[in-house]
Formats: C-alpha cells, sequence, structure tokens
C-alpha cells in the first residue's frame, strides 16, 4: 500500500475542526444571550407578580459583578489549550470567598446570632427565591456547557468550582431584581444555603455533559 492511499484511509473519517473564536468573543456572546434570558424571566416574572425591586445595597452586586467577569473570562480562555496562568482563578475565588464570609459575619453579629437567625429565616417563606434562582440558571449553564464543550476541559477541581461559580454569580445578580429582602440572613439562607443542593446537582450533571464529547 502506498504512502498516499494510507494517508487517504487514515484520515477519510475526519472531521473537519473549526478554530475556537477569541475567549472575549466567547464570553460576550454567551453574557448577552444569558442577559437576553435573564430579562425575559424577570419581564413574565414582573408581569405575574405584579412587582419588581430595584437593589439598594449595590456593594453585594458589585462584588458579585467582579465574581461574574473575572470567573467568565478564566473559563472562556482556559478552554483554548495554552492560555493558562498559574493565577487565572485566584481573584473570583478570594472575592467569592470574602464576599460568602461577610454575609456569614453580618449574620452572625445580629441579636439571635448565626444557627438561631438561619433557623428563624428558613421557616419563613422563601422558596420562590430557590424557584427563581434555578430558573435564571437554566439557559445560561445549558449553553455555558455547550461553549465549554467546544473547547479543552480541565479534570481540576477548580475548573470545576468554576463552573458552578459562573452561572451562580450571575443568577445571584438576576434575583436581587425581583428579591426585596436584601439582609443578609435572607440572602445566605435562601440564596445560598438552601439552593445549594438543588444547584450542586445541576452544576454537577451539567459539568459532566461537558466532559462527553461527540
Amino acid at each position: 500500500m502506498k504512502t498516499e492511499e494510507l494517508i487517504d484511509i487514515l484520515t477519510q473519517d475526519n472531521k473537519k475542526i473549526s478554530p475556537l473564536k477569541s475567549p472575549g468573543h466567547r464570553f460576550l456572546v454567551w453574557t448577552l444571550i444569558s442577559l437576553l434570558s435573564m430579562f425575559v424571566i424577570l419581564f413574565f416574572s414582573i408581569i405575574i407578580r405584579g412587582q419588581y425591586h430595584i437593589p439598594q445595597v449595590w456593594e453585594s452586586n458589585l462584588a458579585l459583578i467582579a465574581v461574574f467577569l473575572s470567573c467568565g473570562i478564566v473559563l472562556f480562555k482556559r478552554n483554548i489549550p495554552g492560555q493558562q496562568s498559574r493565577y487565572d482563578y485566584l481573584i473570583h475565588n478570594i472575592i467569592l470567598v470574602i464576599w460568602f464570609c461577610f454575609l456569614v459575619f453580618s449574620v452572625s453579629t445580629t441579636d439571635r446570632g448565626l444557627f438561631s437567625s438561619l433557623s428563624e429565616e428558613l421557616k419563613n417563606h422563601g422558596l420562590t427565591c430557590v424557584e427563581l434562582i434555578l430558573l435564571i440558571t437554566m439557559i445560561p449553564l445549558v449553553l455555558l456547557n455547550f461553549y465549554l464543550k467546544n473547547g479543552f476541559v480541565e479534570p481540576s477541581v477548580l475548573y470545576q468550582l468554576s463552573v458552578y461559580v459562573l452561572p451562580f454569580a450571575f443568577a445571584q445578580i438576576g434575583i436581587s431584581f425581583l428579591c426585596p429582602n436584601e439582609t443578609s440572613t435572607h440572602i445566605l439562607a435562601w440564596h445560598n444555603l438552601a439552593l445549594i443542593p438543588f444547584y450542586s446537582l445541576i452544576s454537577f450533571l451539567g459539568f459532566k455533559l461537558i466532559q462527553i464529547k461527540d
């Protein structure tokens, strides 16, 4: 068998691979579609519930926006081989930990203390917030899986955590325009702790999907 014939046989079933667009371009497209989906959900939620909320405490949203931007840039950058950096995951994880610790500290300094405050808050009605956050998360998470599946998926824990964090920060920003309760106790209880089991399962299944190559 000639060399040319062997090459033709080996390459005849190969699929043509299109190069990935720049990380910034892919992140921007994902963000715009995710924002559009969030606006649709907010619009219908406002029509059904007849109310909306303009956040008063913007410090929390600014921290979440910083996490969102940093995490998104890192994920889409590292999705292309050779784009890695040792400090990629540092910024958004530090900001997220500080934000969460601030919530815990704020609740801990109340008269009831951390556990009593959370126990009391969880007795109140807050499942609507959990449902809305999960709803806001759905399309961005599916779309993120689609985008990342086309590139290089790292097996590292920090990469998996970032896949979790990006839609989480996005949904946290979105719910702030619907939920009028901006107390640290409510945000910690219903926007975070009550959501973790459901959100973790969805994110775990989503990450498994992006590991499956066609």
